[in-house]
């Protein structure tokens, strides 16, 4: 049996170790992330507007040079492209930002910017990589050291610039690199197929960093987003705490402006809690506190939104009410549903809930209604435990309208 040579070997293993790492980065690069981080990720590509007129307008000049030394009219075309494709660029990149909303695009918007600005992108990286298949097609060493310049310029700036969205990033490196190393290694020069090698490695360790790069922002903008959510939201039940509270209020005052809604804030407290708690310690009380927050949020309609405020305290936010008998219903199906039995895990566990409701229009004091709903819920609690009691239209002057 003939034995394989060792040289050849190692070629195929280096030619499918390539193979694997490019593959990976591919995947990774065409991975789907979540809709937030996507839109955070599309907006850092139209944060460039500088490096965008600099390579652009350097383009249209070391095209307008060659093709100024050559005669060459295609290449004064090249030039005259390159210098519209840019404008197009920065004017879409102006557009962006002054069309972004203040909390930021939709996704299915993100997703349109971030289509026009691939599309751009991948054109303007094919201009350079033409040049460059031009130049070395020539015998000017001037125009190849020029072109080269701008090659590996422009790919050193997809690198930093772009990583954030490898699925355009690694596309455009090998549109701005490929045509200029395959008319390079046509020349069929010692000297030629080096720097079509030293070309093709930059360009393969030009992948190998926008992965790195595009993961480290991945992990940074979630870990952002993490940490945002725990600020607005309780830990334990994943309701809203008090400033996600406050936030939603404002948010919701925000979009009624123009017309008037009526707004219901119900102030619940627990019944016997305590002893449960006292009874069969901190983890039993803690899986009864979760179970409330779920059968709390089960009773929701689309726009309402219920908060753990601290302890065993709790409100549910109703808007667009049309009625005060509305809120008492509401109120009645919390006290009822929260007297019914919970199962945690060999137990069966009753306690009961007092609920005080406040009213007032979208554009009241959210901590005025907070109050008031509070006070009721104080009276609820003296009348007996396991009932209802609205707050009277005094009880906050910002209540305009109670019933």
């Amino acid at each position: 049996m003939a034995l394989r040579d060792p040289s050849a070997l190692l070629g195929t293993r280096m030619s499918l170790g390539v193979r694997t790492v490019v593959q990976g980065l591919w995947r990774r690069a065409f991975a789907d992330v979540p809709d937030h981080v996507r839109v955070e990720l599309v907006d850092m590509c139209f944060q460039t507007r500088v490096p965008l007129a600099i390579s652009g307008f350097t383009l249209a000049i070391v095209a307008a040079h060659m093709a100024s030394a050559s005669g060459n009219m295609w290449l004064g075309v090249l030039s005259a492209v390159g210098a519209a494709v840019t404008v197009f660029r920065i004017a879409c990149d102006v557009l962006y930002n002054k069309r972004k909303p203040r909390g930021g695009f939709s996704p299915a918007e993100s997703r349109r910017w971030e289509y026009l600005y691939g599309g751009s992108s991948f054109v303007f990286a094919s201009l350079i990589g033409l040049l460059g298949f031009v130049a070395f097609r020539g015998t000017s060493s001037a125009h190849q050291l020029l072109t080269t310049a701008l090659v590996f310029g422009y790919a050193a700036g997809i690198v930093c610039r772009i990583s954030a969205r490898p699925a355009i990033a690694l596309p455009a490196l090998m549109m701005v690199a490929l045509p200029t190393a395959v008319s390079a290694i046509g020349r069929i020069e010692g000297s030629f197929l080096f720097y079509t090698v030293i070309l093709l490695a930059f360009l393969l360790g030009s992948f190998e960093t926008v992965s790195f790069l595009y993961r480290q922002t991945v992990e940074q903008i979630s870990l952002k987003h993490q940490f945002a959510m725990l600020a607005r939201h309780d830990p334990l039940t994943g309701l809203a705490n008090r400033l996600g509270f406050q936030e939603k209020l404002i948010l919701t005052a925000t979009r009624s402006q123009g017309y008037s809604e009526l707004m219901a804030v119900q102030s619940i407290d627990l019944d016997g809690f305590k002893v449960v708690n006292d009874r069969y310690g901190h983890p039993i009380g803690d899986a009864l506190l979760q179970a409330v927050a779920g059968r709390l949020s089960g009773m929701l309609r689309d726009g309402d939104f219920a908060v753990r405020m601290g302890g065993d305290e709790f409100l549910v936010v109703q808007c667009a009410v049309a009625n005060r008998d509305e809120a008492m219903l509401l109120g009645r199906r919390i006290v009822k549903i929260l007297s019914e039995p919970f199962a945690m895990v060999d137990l069966e566990l009753t306690i009961g809930a007092s609920v005080g409701i406040a009213i007032g229009e979208t554009g009241d004091d959210p901590s005025a209604l907070a109050l008031a709903a509070d006070k009721a819920l104080y009276a609820s609690k003296s009348s007996g435990r396991n009932c209802v009691t609205f707050a009277q239209p005094s009880a906050v002057d910002t209540i305009a309208r109670a019933g």
